[in-house]
């Protein structure tokens, strides 16, 4: 019998844990689960900023409510242990995330479509306590640390590696904290990750575009 090695070059996968945190989940109407859940957001979805942390957020369909969802964001090395990190700004359709789930249908398109994961500057993974503020045309709308988080980064690891299997380069979206709302052509959303020293080490603003 002949044996056949398929050789393919690995693209990052976004790993996007599913309500993390307590006042998130209640907003919606739902619970935390006992173990991490995660839905997957392919490479297509991240858009990286530029240096100065501006970017672009894409709305697609005017008439689709999209909502914001400020999270930390982790970048793994090549030793699968995070490596760097940055405040990101996960975009979620809840006009078609609501048809899917009328449906019982997948909610990739409501998750996971072109431009969906927007980043903001990276920097030197620090393991200590963050804070992660959003603002929308300058009222905060999210605050909160990630002490709050209901499963830490170690356990989001050791779940993704027991189940799934991880790439040096994957991200790690860690969930996002209550406060979440709708965003509108024009708005703009500033990001903001601060350390347990009271710096901020990662930006992002970005602008709502059709």
């Amino acid at each position: 019998m002949n044996t056949w090695r398929l050789h393919v070059q690995s693209m990052p996968l976004g790993w996007a844990v599913f309500r993390n945190y307590v006042g998130h989940a209640r907003e919606i109407g739902g619970d935390v689960a006992d173990y991490p859940r995660f839905f997957l957001m392919p490479d297509s979805c991240h858009v990286e900023c530029n240096s100065d942390g501006s970017n672009v957020i894409r709305l697609g369909d005017s008439s689709d409510h999209i909502d914001h969802e400020v999270e930390l964001v982790i970048r793994l090395g090549d030793d699968l242990r995070p490596a760097s990190m940055c405040i990101g700004c996960d975009t979620t359709n809840r006009t078609r995330q609501g048809l899917a789930k009328k449906k019982s249908w997948p909610w990739l398109e409501g998750k996971s479509f072109i431009g969906s994961a927007v980043l903001g500057t990276w920097t030197e993974w620090d393991p200590r306590p963050k804070k992660l503020m959003l603002s929308v045309n300058g009222e905060t709308r999210q605050n909160e640390s990630t002490e709050l988080m209901v499963h830490s980064v170690d356990r989001l690891l050791d779940t993704l590696g027991d189940w799934y299997g991880i790439s040096p380069g994957d991200y790690i979206w860690t969930g996002t904290p209550e406060g979440v709302g709708r965003m509108y052509p024009g708005d703009v959303i500033e990001c903001e990750m601060t350390n347990s020293d009271g710096d901020i080490v990662s930006k992002l603003i970005g602008i709502c575009e059709i």
